[in-house]
């Protein structure tokens, strides 16, 4: 059923709220799942949950619901704003409210202003072209693909070599994810290169995750680049100097720690470096890519991985 008119109130999320976004992201994406052959996603979303635990955390003034009279939430948006870059991570409508503007009425109370010099960008599903013509029209066209790489090196693989005497180093957060402030400029300084923006709270995110981290540095010293590693297999994010080491760093990490299960990574249509060396290794790419769009180039993405479709 299409609601015409609902009368929905709007107002800013409160951690009360993130169990119900993570319900409604997992219905709005089961929606139109099964249209495009896929399967569903799993009742499990405490994957996502955690995500908006950090949302809320760092862009509390970012991240908004939509509610009925009755304060059941129906529909919500979570961006971030790092430097220049507005990044929108998540929008999701439940199905009987969407095709009524909710969900640009949400967007129009988190995005920059008209005129704003700040970069806006989004990931969104290719299989889902409504959402991508929102974006389109609001500044932030699909631009390249973000591919999901799955799987284990096969029997005999050896990843790519690094340069003579590169190093590699663990990084060795306190308990609250923090690293040593000298070693976070220099990762901030690279952030700024590769990514169009310091990412700090990013890494903050990623260790209390339980991810391993790894800096490479070459034999004088200077940082060449860094990534991290989950437990449970995912890899991201990766920033290198140079884009010849993006293969090198990611065989590394693929073979620095034996997950459960599979090994994952998201990668993007400029990264050819990561997706050669995955692929190589004998990783398979799964179900349709996603979309990166974006208003004004910001990221050189044939250096860095982002951590997901959600957060750059």
């Amino acid at each position: 059923m299409t609601v015409a008119a609902p009368p929905l109130a709007y107002r800013p999320a409160t951690s009360a709220d993130l169990d119900a976004c993570a319900q409604i992201w997992r219905i709005a994406i089961n929606d139109y799942l099964p249209r495009t052959g896929q399967p569903d996603m799993p009742d499990d979303v405490s994957g996502v949950r955690h995500l908006y635990d950090h949302l809320i955390a760092t862009d509390p003034e970012r991240f908004w619901v939509a509610t009925t009279p009755d304060g059941q939430v129906v529909a919500f948006t979570a961006a971030t704003l790092r430097d220049d870059v507005w990044f929108l991570s998540m929008l999701f409508v439940l199905p009987e409210f969407q095709r009524a503007r909710v969900g640009q009425e949400l967007l129009s109370r988190t995005m920059p202003a008209a005129g704003s010099s700040t970069a806006i960008a989004v990931g969104s599903d290719s299989a889902y072209p409504p959402s991508n013509g929102l974006y389109a029209r609001l500044g932030m066209p699909g631009r390249t693909p973000i591919w999901a790489v799955v799987g284990r090196p096969q029997d005999g693989w050896r990843p790519p070599r690094f340069p003579d005497g590169t190093a590699i180093k663990p990084i060795a957060p306190d308990p609250e994810g923090n690293v040593d402030a000298d070693l976070q400029d220099e990762l901030d300084a690279l952030d700024r290169e590769t990514f169009g923006f310091a990412r700090s709270s990013e890494h903050r995110y990623v260790r209390r995750d339980g991810r391993r981290g790894f800096a490479y540095r070459e034999p004088s010293g200077g940082l060449l680049g860094y990534g991290y590693v989950a437990t449970s297999g995912r890899i991201a994010p990766v920033a290198v100097r140079d884009a010849s080491l993006l293969g090198p760093v990611v065989g590394h990490l693929l073979t620095a720690y034996e997950p459960p299960g599979a090994s994952a990574v998201w990668v993007t249509g400029h990264s050819d470096g990561a997706m050669a060396t995955l692929l190589d290794a004998g990783l398979r790419l799964e179900g349709y890519p996603l979309l990166f769009g974006w208003s004004r180039p910001f990221a050189d993405f044939a250096r860095c991985l982002p951590v997901s479709p959600g957060l750059l």
